[in-house]
């Protein structure tokens, strides 16, 4: 295949679909984008039982919740993912020589309850890592935790349930010089560069690599260099589900996340596509080495469609394991939304949430920051024990701009 050829997404025009092969279980897309960069909603997944998303909500004292039903209308954007490290300094250096983003914000707290990560005392260092685009995008929050210590080690698992890799657009760069890069800077790759089927008809470049603890980085887009293209950004998080109707009725109705796109392969594919990690796992444990199939969701706040959730369901083989258990667990913890009052989220959810008990970790708390100041915080859990977390909009109270 010529270098040119292997730069475009390959469109392959009526590509077989699996109907004959025992499935039967899915409508495909006829076309798509690649994910995360302004893709259409082309499909729908079919929602079994799912909640109307418009009825009006009150709260304790009666005053009537602003939106609808789920959150939809109360998260303004999409703050930051948060990945735990064990050296804050040393990940810093990694993540700007590997990555688009640079050092922003400085995060200092002090020792504190943390009863939204099930903490009721501890205290962390942490560095916000910015898009480096100017029209500001998303951003990661890197937090070294200094009591208690970090534990664990990151999912070694590419069909681990829960937040598995974080991706960027090699829109600009190419995925070649970013390759190059990621090895010079000691975050060793799964694999080269190479093509995943992302629909029936649709592939992409793309290719993992990690970081010095083990959390899974991906970069995604063109081979080679597209000069004058758009600039290279984060884009968003893979969150590996273990039922994918399940979860997008949840996303739909209780975040109130729009579909943007669903990837749907109708083939399997080879294990190494897409070099997404070193290691597959079966339900008992074993590995997987052979083929494998997914279905996945694209799924965006209606306020800020630039950043997107992945949301994967493996099943082949199945989606392994169980999320992280403690929040001081080394690899990505949490995705951050922005919303304009955390109590409204909170109310909101305890209604629409068959049992709140099972979601909410801790009844809205005021987290003293450091330097980033304070912050209403709420943090949730999905249907499969993966967190979210809301911080409440700061207003300005100053009379002049």
């Amino acid at each position: 295949m010529s270098r040119q050829k292997m730069n475009e997404a390959i469109e392959v025009a009526g590509a077989p679909s699996n109907s004959g092969g025992g499935t039967g279980r899915r409508d495909f897309l006829k076309r798509t984008a690649m994910a995360g960069v302004g893709a259409s909603a082309l499909a729908v997944l079919p929602v079994e039982g799912a909640r109307a998303n418009v009825t009006p909500e009150r709260g304790n004292n009666g005053e009537e919740l602003p939106g609808e039903a789920s959150l939809g209308g109360n998260i303004t954007k999409v703050l930051f993912l948060t990945i735990n490290v064990s050296d804050l300094d040393r990940a810093i250096e990694f993540y700007e020589a590997t990555y688009p983003v640079k050092r922003a914000e400085v995060l200092d707290p002090p020792v504190q309850a943390f009863n939204g990560f099930g903490i009721p005392k501890g205290q962390f260092r942490a560095r916000m890592m910015r898009d480096s685009q100017p029209f500001q995008g998303s951003a990661i929050l890197l937090v070294q935790w200094l009591s208690p210590r970090p534990e664990g080690v990151p999912y070694p698992e590419a069909n681990h349930v829960g937040w598995y890799r974080e991706h960027a657009n090699a829109s600009q760069t190419g995925q070649a010089a970013r390759y190059e890069q990621a090895l010079a800077n000691g975050g060793r790759p799964y694999g080269e560069p190479s093509l995943i089927f992302i629909t029936p008809t649709t592939q992409i470049y793309a290719f993992g690599f990690r970081d010095p603890d083990g959390t899974t980085l991906e970069w995604v887009g063109p081979l080679d260099p597209t000069p004058g293209g758009q600039p290279d950004s984060v884009a968003g998080p893979n969150n590996n589900c273990r039922n994918l109707h399940r979860s997008y009725a949840w996303y739909k109705n209780v975040l109130g996340l729009d579909l943007q796109v669903r990837l749907n392969p109708t083939a399997l594919q080879p294990a190494n596509s897409g070099s997404l990690g070193d290691l597959l796992r079966n339900p008992d444990g074993s590995p997987h080495p052979g083929p494998v199939d997914y279905d996945a969701a694209i799924m965006v706040p209606r306020a800020d469609n630039r950043n997107s959730v992945d949301l994967l369901e493996w099943q082949v083989p199945p989606s392994y394991g169980s999320p992280y258990k403690h929040a001081n667990n080394l690899g990505m913890m949490n995705f951050t939304y922005e919303v304009e009052n955390v109590q409204v989220v909170y109310e909101k959810l305890l209604r629409v949430l068959p049992d709140p008990r099972k979601h909410i970790v801790a009844p809205p708390e005021t987290w003293d920051l450091g330097a980033f100041g304070e912050k209403k915080t709420l943090n949730i859990l999905d249907p499969d024990g993966v967190m979210f977390q809301f911080i409440e909009k700061v207003h300005s109270t100053d009379p002049e701009p």
